[in-house]
């Protein structure tokens, strides 16, 4: 497996026309732009590849998702997201309580800004496609941040810069996932799967509202029914079945034997496709 970059275009200065996406069926007004080479600019996306997403080919990525899931069926959906840190440190002995688990993942996701987020999309046949947003909405000179979390997301690979320089507006990225219908069981039927998942529908809630995950225990969940619906799965829940396994996702994964097939540990492509792999396999045991 491999990460790829989009494919490259050359770019005239003309006038920007008007152009109706054939696969979202919204107007567009762009500059006419020729792909190289001349074929489908938005293929079906290869299994098995981890596709880096930025703001220069966000609209190809949600358009190879729409081929996929607009085939309709049961799909899959595992995510994962990269974030600064966690800010405010929980109380062990009280995570038990759903409420004060809630608060606390509020806290820090209203508090800080999503780096990353990994989607990997599987069918019943096992086939497994992982795209890797990257957003710019974290500014390491600016934002509230955990100092030993950045340093590790830098060795993992983390380019800040490129993030704040090149990275998905999260608006944007909440407005595709809309149109394609990721959201909603509007086209397939998705299963989301995540390891400790809460945050990251935490950070998945935050984008697509627009505005701070709400006080409300009760008013959150409802807002989290209506765009993930009730097929949430969440790894580190299905572990308690398994007294052997412990730890993090990697120490699991290797304790299922299980590797990583592309990319880092604290990428959010590479961690939502071990995560789903993850998920397969304890769904067979």
């Amino acid at each position: 497996m491999q990460a790829v970059e989009g494919t490259p275009c050359l770019q005239f200065p003309l006038p920007p026309v008007p152009v109706i996406n054939p696969y979202l069926g919204t107007m567009e007004y762009c500059y006419p732009i020729i792909p190289l080479p001349m074929h489908d600019p938005d293929p079906l996306p290869i299994p098995g590849v981890i596709y880096p997403v930025w703001k220069s080919n966000l609209v190809p990525a949600f358009a190879q998702i729409w081929k996929l899931i607009s085939q309709g069926g049961r799909w899959f959906a595992s995510i994962d997201t990269e974030f600064p840190g966690t800010i405010y440190k929980s109380d062990i002995g009280r995570l038990h309580d759903p409420r004060y688990k809630y608060m606390m993942m509020k806290e820090n996701v209203n508090d800080t800004n999503i780096i990353q987020l990994g989607l990997t999309l599987a069918d019943l046949h096992q086939n497994i496609y992982t795209w890797e947003f990257n957003f710019s909405d974290f500014d390491i000179d600016r934002d509230r941040q955990a100092e030993d979390s950045i340093q590790l997301l830098k060795g993992q690979g983390i380019d800040f810069w490129r993030n704040k320089e090149d990275g998905i507006p999260s608006d944007e990225f909440a407005r595709m996932c809309r149109e394609v219908g990721l959201l909603e069981n509007r086209l397939v039927e998705l299963t989301w799967v995540g390891f400790q998942i809460s945050s990251d529908l935490g950070y998945f809630t935050k984008i697509l509202t627009g505005q701070k995950l709400p006080d409300d225990f009760e008013e959150y969940k409802k807002a989290e029914r209506i765009y993930f619906g009730d097929r949430v799965c969440d790894v580190k829940d299905m572990m308690n079945s398994f007294p052997t396994l412990k730890g993090g996702l990697n120490n699991v994964a290797e304790k299922l034997g299980i590797a990583r097939v592309a990319g880092k540990s604290h990428q959010a492509g590479s961690d939502s496709l071990l995560t789903y792999l993850t998920f397969i396999k304890l769904s067979s045991m």
